[in-house]
């Protein structure tokens, strides 16, 4: 094909994206899309980049699909946009600003695999290092071998070890300190087979080993040798204080409204592997540090070959359903990120989400273009993939970025429509038949116990029901008390807590009177006896 037919199309191109992309038959776009039937035209300049992006982030606002959204491009060693849109707070009416703090979610597992990368390269701790010789007063559960699991096994998720408990108190409930998960993880559940299975786990585990060889413990040493040499002033491992500018969560309202849902964070629950407020220019900071080898403002901050260190691949993914996310390839996973890839560029990321907030940060260290996108919507968790895909293949030069992107766009609104739909069905059922329980409500009230899990609390104040479970409190919501089949209508006695975008407990009654244990996240709580 000539070049001048690649030029044409590319104002075709342009034109449809600019009208919306109205035509009625999508199967055109779908042939367009198809990279094979494409060459790869020159590399658009930064500042058109920028502008297309901005444009698309500001539509993914306007259109509903997310109260707030943050976009940060970086290309060559340059931000070239850094900028928030929308509210951070609909029902006080925030805007989200440059000072909007963003919660991060998992990709704080790059923060905390890079300072663990550091401390190699210093000969402080070893990645084949075997644990036992990294956490010497850890506990262990019988059958696991501590000096045969070494630091890297923690870092690629291949420890083979599933440990709720301590990961339950570290993002959620704080019922325990984390001087106490060392010996906590004796209460650990060892697996079979060798998969790389990812957990938070890993990443508290990394922060014990901070912990054991850093007197200041991890969070001051991330702060020190990881935020302040690269210039992220706005990175902070708390919460309190900064309540007024955090890009807060949202739900979703059957009218297509947002209201602002609590942020069940606290700052005993900001931990290793999901737990920093970051700006956008810091993120944009964070992913120049990588991309340009430790090099950010032009001057060297981190030994490239600690970054080097950082993205080096420990593990392949084992499981089919982990070798992609939305639309890139995930090969396995380095000290704190996905390596992988995108349209046959090697590409490195890190995502994250907590309730109805979403984390996106990757980049392309070839072709040295990264974007960060984070949204407070749940609608918009995968716009935030749509928008660095756009990026990438504007930057790419491919003809078909602008339909595909609009394609993608029209997918998502759908996506809202159908929620919006079944929200109204939702809510229209209920109102016919308002769930019921069996029960008075004082049968459901009391104090349970688990050795690893704490101490969960549930009080009846009127005609409603509070929980409290460590760190989180609130309204306990009556789940339907019955589900009907061929064999009659089977009832529950169950109520529903707001733990990581709802969890349901489901109680254990005698014939008659109080409960007498609870089911919750698929562990056994059992009755304070020492109750009146």
């Amino acid at each position: 094909m000539s070049s001048r037919f690649f030029a044409a199309m590319a104002v075709v191109v342009l034109n449809v994206f600019a009208a919306g992309c109205d035509a009625e038959d999508d199967s055109e776009a779908r042939d367009v899309v198809r990279d094979s039937a494409f060459e790869l035209g020159p590399r658009p300049t930064p500042g058109l980049i920028a502008n297309a992006v901005d444009s698309l982030a500001a539509r993914i606002v306007a259109d509903g699909l997310t109260p707030a959204l943050g976009i940060a491009l970086v290309m060559d060693g340059r931000i070239v946009l850094a900028k928030s849109y929308g509210m951070a707070d609909v029902t006080n009416r925030v805007p989200a600003d440059e000072r909007t703090l963003w919660y991060v979610a998992s990709t704080s597992k790059s923060f905390t695999g890079f300072g663990a990368s550091l401390l190699a390269h210093q000969g402080v701790i070893g990645f084949s290092a075997p644990i036992a010789s990294l956490l010497p007063h850890a506990q262990w559960p019988e059958g696991v071998d501590p000096n045969r699991l070494t630091l890297a096994h923690f870092l690629s998720h291949t420890h083979q070890l599933r440990d709720a408990a301590i990961v339950m108190s570290a993002s959620f409930t704080a019922e325990f300190p984390e001087s106490e998960w060392p010996a906590m993880l004796r209460y650990a559940t060892p697996t079979s087979g060798h998969d790389l299975a990812y957990s938070n786990l890993g990443y508290n585990v990394a922060a014990m080993v901070i912990d054991a060889k850093r007197p200041e413990g991890w969070r001051r040493y991330l702060d020190s040798a990881v935020f302040q040499p690269a210039g992220m002033t706005e990175t902070y491992m708390r919460v309190s204080g900064l309540e007024r500018r955090i890009a807060m969560p949202h739900k979703l309202l059957a009218n297509g409204q947002y209201v602002t849902s609590p942020f069940e964070k606290t700052d005993a629950t900001m931990n290793s592997a999901g737990g920093h407020l970051v700006t956008m220019r810091d993120l944009a900071r964070w992913v120049t540090v990588h991309m340009e080898g430790g090099i950010v403002d032009g001057k060297r901050v981190f030994p490239a070959e600690v970054v080097a260190l950082n993205h080096r691949l420990i593990a392949r993914q084992t499981r089919d359903e982990s070798k992609s996310f939305a639309f890139f390839l995930r090969e396995g996973w380095a000290a704190g990120w996905d390596t992988g890839s995108y349209g046959g560029e090697p590409m490195v990321s890190r995502f994250g989400s907590y309730a109805s907030l979403r984390s996106h940060l990757s980049f392309l260290p070839a072709r040295r273009i990264g974007v960060v996108a984070q949204a407070n919507g749940s609608l918009a968790s995968h716009a935030t993939d749509v928008l660095a895909a756009f990026a990438y293949d504007l930057e790419r030069g491919n003809p078909s970025a602008r339909i595909l992107a609009e394609k993608r766009l029209r997918e998502l609104l759908d996506d809202r429509r159908r929620a919006l739909a079944e929200k109204a069905r939702n809510d229209s059922a209920r109102a016919l038949r308002p769930p019921t329980l069996r029960r008075p409500l004082s049968d459901f009230a009391g104090r349970y116990r688990h050795r690893s899990y704490g101490t969960v609390t549930f009080e009846v104040r009127g005609n409603t029901v509070y929980y409290r479970w460590g760190a989180l409190d609130g309204t306990a919501e009556l789940l339907d008390a019955r589900s009907c089949g061929w064999l009659g209508c089977r009832y529950y006695n169950a109520l529903l807590i707001d733990v990581g975008g709802g969890t349901a407990v489901e109680f254990d009654f005698p014939e008659s009177g109080a409960a007498t244990a609870l089911k919750l996240r698929g562990e056994k709580f059992t009755r304070d006896q020492a109750q009146t």
